[in-house]
């Protein structure tokens, strides 16, 4: 039950925020057994990520 609890608190989460970005962000930025230091996420928009639990790539020009 509890888990149940976990996704469904989750799920509203998401729908409060303004973009599906900021939740695949820190699904990406765990650290799973081949990342153990969590994702590097690449984006021309680095401002939009700053202050997230991912490390970020500027790809900007």
């Amino acid at each position: 039950m509890h888990a149940e609890h976990a996704e469904r608190a989750e799920r509203a989460r998401v729908l409060l925020r303004e973009t599906w970005g900021a939740d695949h962000r820190l699904h990406a930025a765990r650290p799973t057994p081949d990342r153990p230091d969590g994702a590097i996420i690449a984006t021309t928009e680095p401002k939009r990520w700053a202050g997230g639990p991912a490390r970020i790539l500027d790809l900007s020009p």
